[in-house]
């Protein structure tokens, strides 16, 4: 019995050592690899490492947009006791001022790695790394840091909580500025604390590259400001600026008010986002005449000096009517330019044929997007000749059944005075890698050519004396020659144009001669002023005075210039009548109005309508606006020939109405600004 135990006890002992060969052999020699792998797992543990993300400079190198590399701290729940806990929340609780309790129930409530803080400031950081505590660590947590807060927000963007670029140039270059995530090998004791790092083993990320623009931090730091106080002053709704080279197609600026912190994207709406300059159109009104103006120059259908008949500003086409707020007999082409005349334009539009008047529009780039380096942009709408009605021209050359972005227009414009050259806008200068090395520039592109450079020169001319004697003499500058064009469209409201609603732009460009700055100026429905001239104009002059004291390299040599002034006060040609019908028709057209001037007239009830003050004396005129509530302006004196509302029009208490006096009625040789 006892022999047989013995035996039975060897036999167990025999097969348990058996097993454990068998085992030993399978760790050690069929399986070796499988198993080294996990030991290497467990004592060479690889950890992820953030590359830090490109920085966005501006041409001159001031920081737009950089990675500020912030710490977060985590405690591993499977590696806490009472003690551990108790030390960790005792020193997060005096660097950070919140009750030990709070992150007691952090790492209580948690399983895992929970997060004690995020993105922890360096001096706090420096302090907590200091502290040994098995089963506290930390790891990088980059933040996107935009230091100068708002500024140029609608170009960089913004990026995602994953520092992924969503919207600007964060999400057009998103690939060239993200940068490749390293890894490091550690090297860890039973416990799993790190007691060296494997250099071999590991890899260090690799930054993503760094993004020159071709924006001037200074110049949108003026347009932004100017745009803000113009936008309080003409309380718009928005507005808009571009600054651009004329020679190359470079973005110096470009600004929408009201902006947005990229930082905080979240808590502003996607309207205040939206790049107006990009997504939205609008019908550019009276800035159009200079590239309708173009156009027939440059094909010989007309001369500067030619006599037009203007018509005593009322032209009767195709049942339609075209006036001018204040009207002239007889103009000259260019006076036609700087008066803003409506009516010779749209007769002078005629001349042009259907497929020559598509062609130079679409040379000069409406229709098309121009493919600047950000996202969003549309293309504007332009009418191909097969779909031109009998009234399309006229509506054309100033400025109506066309729709275009601010930034076509400044292209256009551009074309319009560097020589004939239609150059593509573009915002990115150059690329280079983490160690300073050049890897991408951009180069001026150009697109092709549009006008002869005569024509160029003939139309940049003429646009100085828009401003010089024109309807954009509020954009003058004391002393350097500037040259530009007014706009106002009044807006489609509910399908009918509005009398309350404009855009008020203005296009100029500095100095005259030789021009190194285009500016346009956008400014969506103003409650004051309402015209390009009275609103968008100062404000251009405004950014382009502060611009010329700032940077002496874009004028510098200034002369003072000597102007004779013979204006009482500035009116704006381009003021409009817009039609009374379904929305089909355009700016400065309504249907035929042949009644007869009324007659004296005092209202002793409230009217919501524009009465007919024309043949007025200046005093009955004066009488009535007082009666109906309105602001009102005047010049000369004598009787009414001219009021800026027109009669019929919606009025309400507040409006101002321009009216031009005269001693006689005749009225062939008015000229007013």
């Amino acid at each position: 019995m006892i022999n047989y135990r013995a035996l039975l006890m060897t036999l167990i002992i025999f097969i348990v050592f058996i097993a454990l060969i068998v085992k030993l052999y399978s760790i050690q020699i069929s399986n070796n690899e499988f198993y080294k792998l996990i030991a290497d797992r467990q004592q060479n543990k690889p950890q992820s490492v953030k590359a830090e993300r490109g920085l966005i400079t501006d041409m001159n190198g001031e920081v737009l947009s950089f990675t500020r590399d912030n710490i977060s701290f985590f405690a591993d729940t499977r590696m806490m006791n009472d003690k551990k806990v108790d030390s960790i929340a005792s020193v997060f609780s005096d660097i950070f001022g919140k009750n030990k309790s709070y992150y007691k129930n952090i790492i209580g409530q948690g399983v895992k790695n929970v997060c004690l803080e995020k993105k922890v400031s360096m001096d706090k950081a420096l302090k907590l790394k200091k502290v040994v505590i098995e089963g506290l660590f930390y790891e990088e947590d980059f933040s996107r840091v935009y230091p100068y807060g708002s500024l140029a927000s609608h170009i960089l963007g913004y990026v995602d909580t994953k520092m992924k670029g969503t919207d600007g140039i964060e999400k057009i270059y998103d690939n060239t500025l993200t940068g490749t995530d390293g890894f490091y090998v550690f090297e860890r004791d039973v416990l799993g604390r790190i007691v060296s790092i494997s250099e071999n083993q590991s890899r260090a990320p690799i930054p993503g590259n760094n993004i020159t623009l071709t924006i001037n931090k200074t110049y949108q730091q003026i347009l932004e400001e100017e745009l803000s106080v113009g936008l309080t002053k003409y309380e718009g709704e928005s507005a808009v600026g571009i600054i651009m080279n004329p020679n190359t197609g470079e973005i110096y600026a470009l600004a929408n008010s009201p902006d947005y912190d990229p930082a905080n994207f979240e808590i502003f709406s996607n309207d205040v986002r939206r790049n107006r300059i990009l997504t939205d159109t609008f019908e550019p009104g009276s800035t159009m005449k200079s590239i309708s103006l173009s156009i027939l120059l440059d094909q010989h259908l007309a001369k500067s000096d030619e006599l037009i008949d203007t018509e005593n500003g009322t032209f009767y086409y195709k049942s339609a009517k075209i006036s001018d707020t204040h009207p002239h007999s007889n103009l000259t082409v260019r006076e036609i330019l700087e008066l803003s005349s409506n009516v010779g334009m749209a007769k002078l539009s005629l001349r042009i044929p259907d497929d020559v008047f598509y062609k130079y529009l679409r040379d000069f780039g409406f229709g098309n997007p121009t493919s600047i380096d950000l996202p969003g942009e549309t293309s504007g709408f332009l009418k191909k000749p097969n779909n031109f009605s009998a009234l399309t021209k006229p509506f054309l050359s100033f400025g109506y059944e066309i729709s275009a972005t601010p930034l076509q227009m400044i292209a256009s414009y551009s074309a319009l005075i560097n020589g004939g050259v239609l150059y593509q806008p573009y915002i990115l200068k150059s690329v280079k890698d983490y160690l300073g090395n050049i890897i991408g520039e951009n180069k001026p592109k150009k697109i092709r050519n549009v006008i002869d450079k005569e024509t160029s020169d003939l139309i940049r001319d003429m646009m100085v004396g828009v401003v010089e004697q024109g309807t954009g003499k509020t954009a003058q500058l004391e002393n350097v020659m500037v040259g530009g064009k007014t706009g106002t469209a009044q807006q489609l409201v509910d399908n009918s144009y509005s009398n309350r609603k404009h855009n008020s732009s203005f296009i100029g460009f500095f100095p005259a001669q030789n021009p190194k700055i285009i500016c346009m100026v956008l400014v969506n429905a103003p409650k004051i002023g309402k015209y390009g001239g009275l609103v968008a104009a100062p404000i251009f002059q405004q950014v382009a005075k502060r611009i010329i004291e700032t940077d002496l390299s874009i004028v510098p040599e200034k002369r003072k210039i000597e102007r004779k002034e013979n204006i009482v006060d500035q009116f704006i040609a381009e003021m409009k009548t817009a039609p009374v019908s379904n929305g089909k028709n355009y700016l400065n057209v309504s249907n035929k109005n042949k009644n007869g001037i009324s007659k004296r007239n005092f209202f002793r009830e409230a009217r919501t309508t524009m009465p007919n003050i024309v043949n007025s004396s200046m005093r009955d005129a004066v009488a009535q606006l007082n009666e109906l509530g309105l602001e009102y302006k005047i010049s000369g004196t004598g009787k009414v020939i001219e009021q800026s509302i027109e009669p019929g029009s919606s009025i309400a208490a507040g409006d101002t109405c321009l009216i031009v006096c005269s001693p006689s009625r005749k009225t062939n040789s008015m000229r007013v600004n």
